[in-house]
């Protein structure tokens, strides 16, 4: 992580506003790769900004619309125009709660039209049973191969996002009679736990020998060839290298997908297995029960699922 402390310090570079946009960041999320990415969509803003000599701490609703043209004319693809207009209206609204900024020009409110959402037209392909048996079917037992199996099994059988897989470590593993507790971080702060049963565990079992063979028995789980922490982006190739000549290039959304379509839980279990925001009422009213246990505890193993 201390590249990505690095790349975040770089925000704080030449006057307060800069450094107000910093602490910005660290009260919108907690998880550092999301603050990083936030702070990547800011640096693209702020390089508009200084090309075309525009106030970057007062800009108005012509320039935000100046800005959504020149994505476009940059070739951004269209998910990654919504995702960065929706961070830079998540920095505003805390510059502007903090007084550092006199409005919010990127927020649907007070800014220009938004484009419509792509996800709602191009929603997240379902990678079939099929697909991830032949991917699975690549991975050899090098130590890569070892550790992209155990990756695939547990976002099968658990559906986590990318950045609550990457922030697993050994001292969040618990031991259970089912297999394995791992305590791991939500998407924009907090912590949840996930259930590694069956066939991931075995997976997960042999790569963490693997670690220990290495002598790697504390911090992140999940590692590249020399030893280092995966990183988002890495995960992301190590995805689409085992794709192959598939038109679909498997991604962890994709497996999240998967994890939600194919099993037989209740919409309960399964909102609260994926760390969801909008679990039922009464959730709030159980202090004891787990009720994310029953989605990990049906998920079917990828070869006893027919198409």
């Amino acid at each position: 992580m201390k590249k990505n402390r690095a790349a975040l310090q770089q925000v704080v570079v030449s006057s307060p506003f800069e450094s107000a946009v910093s602490l910005a960041l660290t009260k919108i999320s907690t998880v550092e790769l999301t603050q990083l990415e936030y702070a990547r969509d800011f640096a693209v803003w702020r390089r508009f900004c200084g090309i075309y000599h525009v106030s970057i701490q007062d800009p108005g609703e012509d320039t935000v619309l100046a800005f959504m043209s020149w994505m476009k004319k940059e070739g951004m693809a269209p998910k990654t125009r919504a995702r960065r207009m929706s961070a830079l209206s998540s920095i505003y609204r805390e510059l502007r709660r903090r007084k550092h900024v006199p409005g919010n020009p990127f927020s649907p409110d007070e800014g220009p039209n938004r484009e419509k959402r792509p996800t709602a037209i191009e929603p997240t392909p379902l990678a079939s049973p099929e697909v991830i048996k032949k991917i699975l079917g690549s991975c050899d037992d090098t130590l890569i191969g070892i550790r992209d199996a155990a990756i695939i099994r547990i976002l099968w059988s658990t559906g986590m996002r990318r950045v609550s897989l990457l922030s697993m470590t050994h001292a969040r593993l618990q031991g259970d009679r089912l297999g394995v507790i791992a305590k791991v971080d939500k998407k924009g702060g907090g912590e949840q736990r996930v259930l590694i049963r069956g066939k991931a565990l075995e997976a997960f079992d042999r790569w963490l020998t693997v670690l220990k063979d290495g002598n790697f028995t504390t911090g992140p789980i999940w590692r590249d060839g020399k030893g280092k922490p995966l990183t988002a982006r890495e995960l992301n190739r190590a995805l689409k290298r085992r794709s192959g000549g598939d038109e679909l290039p498997l991604s962890p959304h994709m497996l999240r997908v998967a994890f939600l379509t194919y099993n037989p839980a209740s919409i309960e279990a399964k909102q609260d297995a994926a760390g969801h925001a909008d679990p039922a009422t009464t959730r709030m009213y159980d202090r004891t029960k787990w009720r994310g246990l029953e989605a990990f505890e049906k998920m079917p193993e990828i070869e006893d699922v027919e198409d």
